[in-house]
């Protein structure tokens, strides 16, 4: 393995127990146990989770290779189901587009199928533009978003966006989803 892969994975595990943290702290238990990461996130609490993932030509192959073990460590640590947590999926550029609803993979084995075929989709860095669209077309109750769930947003991303990304954020605040970012 080379330093630059092995800095990668070492990278992956830190990304992964914040995000696991930062769970925990929005109500859902993390517990340790026997897994590789040592952690593993339980609960009975129902959560809507939809990723947000950069897609842009500023992130590279290996970057985005990173972005898609991060999302399999994500869901290998959650019970996933349509009883517990659900995950979304939205890529970005200069246009995003829904990779899944919430409600489309209701099992860790489908979701991890679907995390290996994702593709990158290359173009400009549109995050603002990204967030409302998550709002308006994932976070909504005939996609699978449950009103007894916990909602949240996970941004994965390489840097600066090309648009105002302060408004849509306030947007999504304000409809009780909670934005967790992981970038550069």
């Amino acid at each position: 393995m080379t330093d630059e892969k092995r800095q990668a994975v070492y990278l992956d595990m830190d990304h992964l127990l914040l995000v696991l943290l930062l769970l925990w702290s929005s109500g859902l238990q993390a517990e340790r146990n026997h897994t590789s990461t040592g952690a593993r996130c339980d609960t009975t609490a129902k959560a809507d989770i939809v990723l947000l993932v950069d897609g842009s030509g500023s992130i590279g192959n290996l970057e985005f290779e990173i972005f898609k073990s991060f999302i399999s460590s994500i869901v290998r640590n959650l019970h996933i189901g349509p009883d517990r947590v659900q995950i979304g999926l939205v890529q970005y550029s200069f246009r995003p587009r829904t990779e899944w609803h919430l409600n489309t993979y209701q099992t860790k084995y489908s979701l991890l199928g679907a995390t290996s075929s994702l593709r990158q989709i290359t173009g400009s860095t549109k995050t603002g533009k990204a967030l409302n669209y998550t709002l308006q077309n994932n976070f909504q109750p005939n996609v699978g978003m449950r009103a007894d769930s916990q909602k949240i947003a996970v941004l994965l991303t390489d840097g600066q966006s090309q648009d105002d990304t302060r408004l849509p954020s306030k947007k999504l605040k304000d409809a009780g989803i909670e934005i967790y970012t992981i970038g550069d």
